[in-house]
């Protein structure tokens, strides 16, 4: 059986793609997720949406330099799209952080095997429930529905990639902005308890104030968080078609 070279780039781009997608969109792209398991992903979606494709193949496609140059733009299509579905799990790790550095845990840091990255406590729990969350809200099908969608609009190694640059550097400052935003209560009340220590050293200087700090620090914030959590949770949903809606808008640039 003879194979037609076209249908074999054209096989090969669109894995690009999705291999790109991969290696950086959430779920996906967790240590948890075998490698082996994400190359097989890619190749069965590879067969499965090289129908989707409309357009022609990008001209002189046979060339060595051309293939090795529209392979690295497709596998680059692929990493913002899944750079810029983490925005939100940035967002909840970096509020995270700042969560358990105002609790005083930042001494009960750790090293996490599973992304091989250090973290709090209070870190990993928000991520391990925003993750859990995305996925029964069917977060991980909405990447798929928006890189089907990029496969119809945007052509093989067609992407103009430059015009997406604006687009994440301005999703970066709102993911610290909306960092911020989520750890803002524990930063106020874990102020207003170190305003109050502070005039508590100054009546009784003679008193242990480090001994006291810490544990006051640990039980006030964790009476926050649970009320914090019961509010937290909810603003996922939103998160998530945020999260969509942005990947739409980066895959219309990726038109222009």
């Amino acid at each position: 059986m003879k194979i037609d070279p076209a249908y074999l780039f054209t096989i090969l781009l669109v894995f690009a793609r999705i291999g790109g997608l991969m290696v950086a969109a959430p779920v996906f792209s967790h240590m948890a997720v075998p490698v082996r398991v994400r190359i097989f992903m890619s190749v069965l979606m590879a067969y499965i949406l090289v129908g989707f494709v409309p357009g022609p193949l990008p001209p002189d496609i046979g060339h060595p330099a051309a293939f090795a140059l529209s392979i690295g733009i497709e596998a680059l299509t692929g990493i913002m799209l899944g750079f810029a579905a983490q925005f939100i799990f940035w967002s909840v790790q970096y509020a995270g952080e700042i969560i358990g550095y105002q609790m005083a845990l930042g001494l009960a840091t750790v090293f996490n095997p599973i992304d091989g990255m250090h973290s709090n406590p209070i870190g990993r729990f928000l991520m391990t429930g925003m993750l859990l969350v995305f996925i029964l809200l069917d977060g991980h099908h909405q990447i798929l529905k928006a890189l089907v969608f990029s496969f119809e609009v945007v052509p093989l190694a067609g992407a103009n990639l430059t015009a997406g640059g604006p687009l994440m550097l301005e999703w970066t400052g709102e993911f610290f902005s909306t960092a911020i935003r989520l750890a803002s209560p524990f930063m106020i009340t874990i102020f207003l308890v170190d305003a109050s220590l502070g005039v508590f050293a100054r009546v009784a200087p003679q008193a242990d104030l480090f001994s006291v700090a810490l544990p006051l620090k640990l039980l006030v914030g964790l009476t926050m968080m649970i009320f914090y959590v019961g509010n937290f949770f909810p603003l996922f949903p939103g998160m998530i078609e945020k999260m969509y809606a942005d990947l739409l808008a980066l895959i219309e640039a990726f038109t222009m």
